[in-house]
């Protein structure tokens, strides 16, 4: 179960800044260690070592993600990262049947508003954290649509929880 938590926009681009810039730090390390070594381990076996120094910083990268899962993604300093990379996780769900819920909705299916009312405030939120001012307004007019809707219906606008098997109902329609 996902749930929606108040965030600072300003505070998530600074925090996403730094984990950003602390990643990138341990990769380049990494991968220029590994595609070093790439080239003096096998150099001698391959006339293009441009495809060495690739499949060396792939290793990198490889290495790199593990740190990061493995290490870093419980950390204080990475906790808005992985935040939003979890919301857009839950969207893409959404997303992926997204026309389904729509007509779902359309055909008045409560279940289906409130997947779509949570879709549209997580869509909000992502949209305010990242500072995209635009794609916030393409959303207004289709939201405001939906909580007359769930009004009409007495369905709480607060919908800030969501489970991603929610949308398997929607997936063969």
């Amino acid at each position: 179960m996902f749930k929606i938590e108040e965030i600072d926009p300003v505070c998530y681009r600074k925090q996403t800044r730094k984990a950003t810039l602390i990643v990138m730090a341990i990769f380049i390390v990494i991968g220029f260690g590994t595609a070093t070594l790439a080239v003096d381990l096998f150099g001698e076996y391959s006339s293009n070592h441009l495809v060495l120094n690739f499949i060396g910083a792939f290793v990198g990268l490889l290495i790199t993600g593990t740190i990061v899962k493995l290490f870093f993604a419980d950390k204080e300093w990475m906790k808005e990262g992985i935040y939003a990379w979890r919301l857009k996780r839950n969207l893409m769900y959404i997303s992926n049947v997204l026309n389904n819920v729509k007509e779902a909705v359309e055909n008045g299916d409560e279940q289906a508003m409130k997947i779509l009312r949570f879709y549209h405030l997580g869509l909000e939120q992502m949209h305010r954290l990242e500072d995209n001012n635009q794609a916030l307004i393409d959303v207004v007019a289709e939201k405001k649509e939906l909580e007359d809707k769930m009004t009409e219906r007495n369905l709480e606008l607060n919908q800030v929880e969501f489970d991603f098997t929610w949308s398997d109902e929607y997936k063969s329609q």
